[in-house]
């Protein structure tokens, strides 16, 4: 049943100061309970990546103390970065105009975030979408201009929009508690996935990713649930049960999507990461795909059941 009701007049909301103070203790513990894991296993494969995380985890949580518009700055230059990686990646890069404009829409859906100008955030993918079809008529140029277009277009929404929402998810009532719980716990379930399925996983079920397999995606998928319901007070209070059942669902099973969505994608083009700035991960692509996926579902499904994100 829908409760339409704004998140501020929930009474029992958490102070955000508390929030992420909370959130920090649990990523500093869930990083050394790992690391613990990793090297009395062995497992020698993943501790290029861990090590990484010590440089990414400071990086993510200074903007986020620091303040919503600190943390909104930061999403929009992940997502410049990383359509920068898929522009190199595709050839896209040569097109200078192409790339400039996904770069301003991008710049005007941080400042709408920063303004609580939902309207005008939700907006911008349509008018970005119409200036980027409209550039080779512009240009008066027909070859490669299906390619130009849909590749600029899949840039601005599937790194600039999608990843947007994860900066607008600061502006709710319960910013705080939203944004870290799919922030950790998107990236926690990628862990789990590759952790359950190098301990249990038999059954390899996609040529895309054939390292994943059902075991370790079924115990990651067991595991965002049991989570989803131990940060139920922190980060979701006011969420019904079920609501938070389905939480715990949109991270792991959102998490993978967006996983196995980039993954085709560098089959497709041939190449095994979108670039080589994190060691152990690979680009900031290749970092931020289950985000990519996950920021926007868990923003939508959130204010259609609660509201509280402005309009």
């Amino acid at each position: 049943m829908l409760n339409p009701a704004s998140l501020i007049d929930i009474p029992d909301l958490v102070a955000p100061t508390s929030i992420v103070q909370f959130y920090t203790t649990v990523i500093i513990v869930l990083y050394a309970s790992l690391g613990l894991f990793i090297w009395l296993k062995p497992l020698d494969v993943a501790k290029k990546p861990y090590l990484t995380w010590a440089i990414l985890i400071p990086c993510l949580l200074i903007p986020i103390w620091l303040d919503a518009n600190a943390w909104i700055i930061a999403v929009t230059l992940m997502s410049i970065y990383g359509f920068k990686e898929f522009a190199r990646s595709t050839g896209l890069y040569e097109q200078k105009i192409y790339c400039i404009v996904v770069y301003l829409f991008m710049g005007m859906m941080a400042l709408s975030s920063m303004g609580h100008r939902y309207g005008l955030f939700m907006a911008i993918p349509v008018w970005g979408s119409a200036v980027l079809a409209t550039l080779p008529v512009l240009e008066n140029q027909s070859k490669n201009a299906l390619q130009n277009v849909a590749l600029s277009i899949v840039g601005l929404i599937y790194f600039g929009w999608f990843l947007g929402h994860l900066g607008y998810l600061a502006q709710s009532s319960y910013g705080m508690g939203y944004l870290l719980f799919v922030l950790i716990f998107t990236q926690f379930n990628d862990a789990m996935c590759f952790l359950w399925g190098k301990l249990f996983g038999k059954t390899h079920f996609t040529s895309i990713s054939p390292k994943k397999t059902i075991e370790g995606s079924l115990l990651a998928l067991l595991s965002s649930i049991a989570i989803a319901f131990l940060n139920w007070h922190f980060a979701f209070p006011h969420f019904e049960w079920w609501l938070v059942l389905l939480a715990g669902c949109i991270i792991s099973i959102g998490g993978q999507i967006g996983d196995l969505v980039m993954s085709s994608f560098k089959r497709d083009l041939g190449i095994k990461d979108f670039g080589t700035l994190l060691p152990g991960h690979g680009g900031i692509l290749d970092r931020i795909d289950s985000l990519l996926w996950v920021a926007p579902v868990f923003f939508h499904t959130a204010r259609f059941f609660h509201q509280g994100f402005g309009y």
